[in-house]
């Protein structure tokens, strides 16, 4: 098995096969489009292309091949599933990837396969956690946005994530959702789904081209949601949100955020998410960022956090709903239970074989600054929603930097890419390649991306530290010349 991989490493991991892919992200001038995407299709589908993408084909063909026989996956599977044309940008973005970034763990792509884009800060709720401030920061204009999701499309990024804030209340949301489905995006929106009680709305956003909608609900009953998103009647209209979507054929997730409010109600929202018809639910980390900087009491503890991981990768495999988490330990338990699911953010797979279950390596752990990247209202560009808006992990802005020159060269990129950096336990730990901590949530807490995840029951050392909040300013992050603790 580890012969096939390290055979793989040697086909596409050199400077020819380098150069080969380089080449192939040139515009082919007879087929109108990049030689990678016209190769690819000719490879999948048989399409008529010219002479030299023919070629491209075969060379695209044999890598392929390779690939799919170091990790045990069926050729023609492999073949059947690129005919959706998401999965297709995201082999481009992976070939993309083997070009610039080479085979390693964590693996790189060319580009992020998601952009969250946190449209407007504007919302009608007041929820605790939250990492945006409400307000009225500085908002793009409809031309700028518009060019932006060009930048998006044009770089191979498949899912574009609207975000807030509340983004289904900005003016235009509808139109920039149309727009980037018209460029071939799959879009997704993060909502609180407050105004989707109401049919028509959803069916409006369906017809705009929404294809997935993540509905926050943050309590078993109206008590403790209300409570927390500050505004009542908001259990009442995302559950609603939630039965609505669901009779669409828009994808439904749930997001949950676990707290110390929340902690006992989780398998019970389990029952309920599932009732109401939700495809997905996902457990998000409380990261005290944002307004939730003031609220650091309610994160739950290491051995709380791992022992509802624990229940809900049990659940997996008796549920019909799937349940993620944002968590990165969460494949850390999978490890313990030997299962043959081993969780990433994204989705769940199942590892049927050894050989496939080698992948893990490669696509685990935090996907921050390799797999997602975060956008803010005015174009910034930052590692994860969930980093602070400091000026150390700022990466950017989208319409005054080059995109291709942050994702290649920036440097706080490679730090969270190279997980040699890594500290504290997190840096020796078996499971370093499918988890290696929350790089926000270290943040957090440490102003340092290496530092070690204070979440995770194998950094309790460092828990007195986290609990004396030093690295936490309550009211802003103007404080940088706080001293900090050697880590």
């Amino acid at each position: 098995m580890d012969k096939m991989i390290h055979t793989f490493k040697k086909i596409v991991d050199n400077p020819i096969s380098k150069f080969l892919i380089r080449h192939m992200l040139s515009k082919c001038k007879k087929d109108n489009k990049s030689k990678l995407e016209a190769a690819l299709e000719h490879y999948i589908t048989g399409d008529n292309k010219c002479l030299l993408c023919k070629l491209d084909s075969y060379i695209l063909g044999y890598i392929i091949k390779k690939g799919s026989e170091a990790f045990g996956v069926d050729e023609e599977e492999v073949k059947e599933r690129m005919k959706d044309p998401y999965w297709t940008m995201g082999l481009i973005n992976v070939l993309k990837g083997i070009a610039t970034f080479g085979v390693k763990k964590p693996f790189v792509p060319g580009s992020p396969f998601q952009v969250v884009w946190n449209i407007t800060q504007r919302c009608n709720m007041n929820c605790k956690h939250c990492y945006e401030s409400k307000g009225n920061s500085e908002e793009l204009g409809k031309e700028d946005v518009m060019n932006i999701i060009d930048i998006i499309s044009s770089e191979k990024i498949p899912i574009l994530a609207f975000s807030g804030g509340e983004p289904s209340i900005h003016p235009n949301i509808l139109d920039y959702i149309e727009y980037a489905s018209e460029k071939g995006l799959y879009v997704a929106m993060a909502t609180n789904g407050f105004i989707f009680s109401n049919k028509e709305r959803c069916k409006e956003f369906e017809e705009a081209g929404l294809k997935f909608v993540q509905i926050s609900l943050d309590g078993l009953n109206p008590k403790t949601h209300d409570e927390f998103r500050g505004v009542n009647g908001a259990w009442k209209r995302a559950c609603e949100a939630i039965k609505n979507f669901s009779k669409t054929e828009v994808f439904v997730e749930v997001a949950t955020t676990v707290t110390k409010n929340n902690y006992k109600e989780i398998l019970g929202m389990v029952d309920l998410v599932e009732k109401l018809g939700a495809d997905w639910l996902m457990l998000y980390n409380f990261v005290p960022v944002g307004r939730g900087s003031k609220n650091v009491d309610m994160d739950i503890s290491p051995k709380d956090r791992y022992r509802l991981l624990e229940k809900i990768y049990a659940l997996n495999y008796e549920r019909e709903i799937e349940i993620l988490s944002t968590a990165p330990q969460f494949a850390s338990v999978a490890t313990k239970k030997s299962g043959e699911i081993i969780p990433t953010h994204f989705y769940n797979p199942k590892y049927e074989s050894n050989e496939i279950r080698q992948l893990a390596d490669f696509i685990g752990g935090c996907g921050a600054g390799r797999f997602y990247l975060s956008l803010e209202p005015n174009g910034d560009i930052y590692p994860c929603v969930f980093f602070p808006h400091d000026e150390h992990v700022k990466l950017g802005n989208i319409l005054e930097d080059d995109f291709r020159e942050i994702w290649e060269k920036n440097e706080v990129l490679w730090k969270l890419r190279n997980r040699n950096l890594l500290k504290g336990h997190c840096k020796t730990c078996v499971n370093r390649d499918i988890c290696g901590g929350c790089r926000a949530r270290a943040y957090a807490y440490f102003s340092d991306v290496c530092a070690p995840d204070p979440g995770c029951i194998h950094n309790e050392k460092w828990m007195e530290i986290k609990n004396e909040r030093r690295y936490i300013n309550k009211s802003s992050r103007h404080h940088r010349h706080k001293r900090k603790i050697k880590i």
